[in-house]
């Protein structure tokens, strides 16, 4: 396996101009995996976009509108509404920047201070534009990945206010690899007539994204280069274009978040998890998930026991209201079946609790008592079973010995402190990961 490079322990967040740093902020002059000479220059534009008057004013407009909204009611929510909105319009300017199809870059977004979509801790997350009426061709080769995928769609949820309509898909089960680990994938208005590594841009295809999924985080993503082979030209967006897409999307995207909490979250009542199902249109193919919301008191555990299945991926992580992740660098807020330890009989238990309470699963809600769970299941061989579906149970923290089953791994405060220095070490290696 490749060895990391260790950077600072800093946050990655906005921009300096709202008292952050940024993605492209390491230290370093040489290009990363995800911190290229493209990633930066993307980012300093987004920057520079976003002090515009135009997204500025709707900056202000939807702080405004997400006042008047339910998840708006606790006073951790209050607290991070601001944030969370400038954190949103900069992971949209990112998209933005680079939505131009005759000059595709490979895009890094959704990290710490680009936060949009309940983004997956465990993925790595890229993008680029497409035409319908031109080629493309992606030059990679594999890092150490569990599983990675392409994922052709109409980028809605970015840009247009709905879930993302995907119209193509290729994946680890299908990739064609060299025994070096290189590949190429070719997109284009063609039908694939059987071709590998071959993606038919469809009518209305707009965005491809790139997921590397890794269930230990000391894994490596891909590197990746995109180059456009073939096309009818079309004109370069001018800034003010530009300007006036991020300010759209700001003001479509925070309302399609605030209903996809209340479809999915809030339609089930608080502490339970219904029964997981094929994700939607708007999804990974071939996945499983469940989604619903926990409301918890300082006294009080919430206890999920699931199986993994046949499913290569296993994830359990808790957001915000505002349908972010929580942090997850410093706090145990989510974890992978790479992360997670296993009962006897090879099923999970998890215990949401506002404090330790000395499981090995512990999953962290960072003083939040209320807010979001998600599980996502990937790489399955066949449909879910319904004895792989959680199993959810409310309970006093006095009484969570006797509501563990049999076995269930417990640890101790050196081992969970081991434990985030882990966390917070390989999230940086990932941040500063080198080719």
């Amino acid at each position: 396996m490749r060895k990391w490079m260790l950077a600072g322990i800093a946050a990655l967040v906005v921009a300096a101009m709202m008292g952050h740093a940024h993605a492209g902020d390491t230290g370093k002059a040489s290009a990363g995996i995800l911190v290229t000479q493209d990633q930066r220059a993307m980012e300093a534009k987004a920057r520079r976009l976003l002090r515009a008057p135009a997204v500025q004013q709707e900056i202000f407009r939807s702080v405004t509108y997400l006042k008047g909204v339910r998840a708006g009611n606790s006073a951790d929510d209050r607290t991070e509404r601001d944030s969370y909105v400038h954190d949103l319009a900069y992971g949209l300017a990112l998209i933005v920047v680079d939505s131009d199809p005759d000059r595709p870059r490979i895009l890094w977004d959704e990290f710490p201070g680009a936060h949009w979509g309940y983004e997956n801790p465990d993925n790595v997350y890229r993008y680029f534009p497409v035409s319908p009426d031109a080629r493309y061709q992606i030059i990679g080769r594999l890092g150490t990945s569990d599983h990675v995928s392409f994922q052709l769609s109409d980028g809605g949820g970015q840009m247009s206010g709905h879930l993302d309509n995907v119209v193509g898909h290729l994946a680890s089960e299908d990739l064609r690899v060299a025994p070096d680990g290189s590949f190429s994938v070719a997109l284009g208005p063609d039908a694939a007539d059987g071709r590998p590594n071959y993606l038919q841009l469809v009518a209305g295809a707009k965005q491809v994204m790139i997921r590397d999924t890794m269930s230990d985080w000391s894994e490596v993503p891909m590197t990746l280069q995109v180059r456009r082979v073939g096309g009818p030209p079309h004109r370069a967006p001018t800034d003010d274009e530009l300007t006036e897409r991020i300010a759209s999307a700001l003001a479509a995207s925070v309302k399609l978040w605030v209903q996809v909490t209340e479809k999915y979250n809030y339609a089930v009542a608080p502490n339970t998890l219904p029964s997981p199902i094929a994700t939607g249109h708007g999804g990974l193919p071939g996945q499983y998930l469940t989604t619903g919301n926990f409301d918890l008191t300082d006294d009080q555990a919430l206890v999920i026991t699931a199986r993994k299945g046949t499913a290569r991926y296993l994830g359990f992580e808790l957001g915000s209201n505002w349908y972010i992740s929580f942090e997850y660098a410093a706090h145990s807020s989510s974890l992978s079946n790479g992360q997670a330890a296993a009962n006897p009989d090879g099923s999970y238990t998890y215990v949401i609790a506002l404090r330790d309470p000395g499981v090995a699963n512990w999953l962290d809600p960072v003083g939040h008592h209320t807010g979001l769970t998600l599980m996502r299941w990937q790489g399955l061989n066949g449909p879910l079973k319904p004895e792989d579906a959680p199993v959810v149970k409310l309970v006093n923290i006095a009484d969570l010995p006797q509501a563990l089953p049999p076995g269930t791994p417990i640890t101790t405060p050196a081992e969970r402190h081991r434990q985030m220095l882990q966390r917070q070490h390989q999230v940086e290696c990932r941040r500063s990961a080198q080719p």
